[in-house]
């Protein structure tokens, strides 16, 4: 087995690249028509909107889908990457199906729970397929960027069609998302090579929860998994307090999902251009980590334009602008600093480490988008919840700013 894992990472980029950027786009579309309208579905479901029941399903369902993994590491790092990457789609397609028939709070927690271990199980399995079969930091880089171009061709379509729908036929959204992550399943299986695993190249097992301890001890799991929680934070807002902000913006449905559209728009079409730069940065000697913190910086911009009074379409839109920009820089570069620390960690390992930062700043962030922007909201102190969100980003910018500045010196 070893000697097919060198073959896999000796093998052609396009190669590993094409089921990879299949998986992303096709289930990122199932996954993109749900999430901008997870708060609306919830109220449908149960009849009566709940803030509370909506911020712990939105929080349920980020840490399912960010920290599932975490739960079977060992499993994914012994089954072929094959298995794991179409496994756990079905899992998540199953879980959705579920969700189309659920009323009662926890069987609409319990459906998502298990959508989102599948999509975990699915994410990372195709994210370490790129970390065995790419070896310098640039390389990784523009594969992750080309990861975050298809998901964002799929973000581009999925909240427009998924608001549409929701308008018209709510209770069909569920089983066509369902569907489609079944399809996916069947082509990833067709389309990745057999017989790869992740334990080809490792020289232990992986840890599982006890990641959280070694997070702590070494200094650079540490730096990058705080910045990592800190961003996740900030980029679990999108799904979550602006969702809900729009709706006081615009009654449009369409002008809802062009937010959206256009997030995803403004990423397929700057993404090669912000790769360049990111990795032009990492030639001149700056740390991955360093580069994280500008995408932090820049999420922070586009929530103080949120907490401008006289919220507008057009303002909305600009900040949206400004998220997507954000996004380029950290989402790639998150990936390519955890791959950085791989040395004789298994990648199963290494990318649970991006899984637990990511789990529990997304899912804090969906809790307080869902939760928390609501109430503020309706005592009219929605810009203070921006206002917050974006001194958080600048505050935590500007900290590691000075540790960067003291390492170069």
């Amino acid at each position: 087995m070893a000697a097919d894992a060198t073959t896999a990472r000796s093998g052609s980029r396009g190669t590993i690249a094409a089921p990879v950027v299949v998986d992303f786009l096709l289930s990122g579309l199932g996954f993109y028509c749900l999430v901008p309208v997870l708060p609306t579905i919830i109220g449908i479901l149960t009849r009566h909107p709940d803030p509370l029941l909506t911020g712990t399903a939105l929080f349920a369902f980020t840490f399912a889908y960010k920290g599932g993994s975490l739960f079977c590491a060992n499993t994914l790092q012994r089954l072929p990457v094959r298995v794991t990457t179409a496994g756990g789609l079905v899992v998540a397609g199953a879980g959705f199906l579920l969700l189309h028939g659920m009323t009662h709070p926890v069987g609409i927690l319990a459906s998502l729970v298990l959508a989102g271990l599948g999509v975990s199980a699915n994410n990372i399995s195709a994210r370490v397929l790129v970390a065995l079969t790419q070896a310098e930091s640039t390389a990784r880089n523009t594969a992750f960027a080309h990861i975050q171009v298809a998901i964002n061709v799929a973000a581009a379509v999925g909240p427009l069609a998924a608001n549409l729908v929701l308008g018209d036929h709510p209770r069909v959204l569920l089983p066509v998302i369902a569907g489609i992550f079944v399809l996916t399943a069947v082509l990833m299986f067709a389309l990745v090579p057999r017989g790869l695993r992740p334990s080809d190249s490792a020289t232990r097992r992986p840890l599982g929860l006890r990641v959280v301890a070694d997070m702590v001890r070494d200094p650079r799991v540490r730096t990058v998994s705080l910045l990592t929680l800190v961003g996740s934070v900030m980029y679990g807002q999108f799904f979550s307090a602006f969702a809900i902000h729009v709706t006081h913006v615009t009654d449009s449905p369409a002008v809802r999902g062009a937010y959206y559209t256009v997030n995803a728009v403004v990423i397929v079409a700057g993404q090669v251009v912000v790769t360049r730069l990111t990795n032009r940065a990492l030639g001149r000697g700056h740390a991955p980590w360093a580069v994280i913190r500008v995408g932090i910086a820049v999420f922070g911009l586009s929530f103080l334009l949120l907490a401008l009074p006289g919220a507008s379409i057009a303002l909305t839109f600009l900040a949206v602008g400004v998220f997507a920009t954000a996004e380029m820089v950290f989402s790639p570069m998150v990936s390519t600093a955890y791959a950085q620390l791989g040395g004789d960690r298994p990648m199963v390992e290494v990318f649970n480490f991006r899984q637990v930062s990511a789990t529990l700043g997304e899912s804090l962030g969906g809790f307080a988008g869902g939760a928390l922007f609501t109430t503020l909201f309706q005592h009219r102190l929605g810009w203070a919840y921006w206002a917050g969100a974006a001194l958080l980003g600048l505050a935590t910018t500007a900290a590691f700013h000075r540790r960067e500045a003291a390492a170069r010196q």
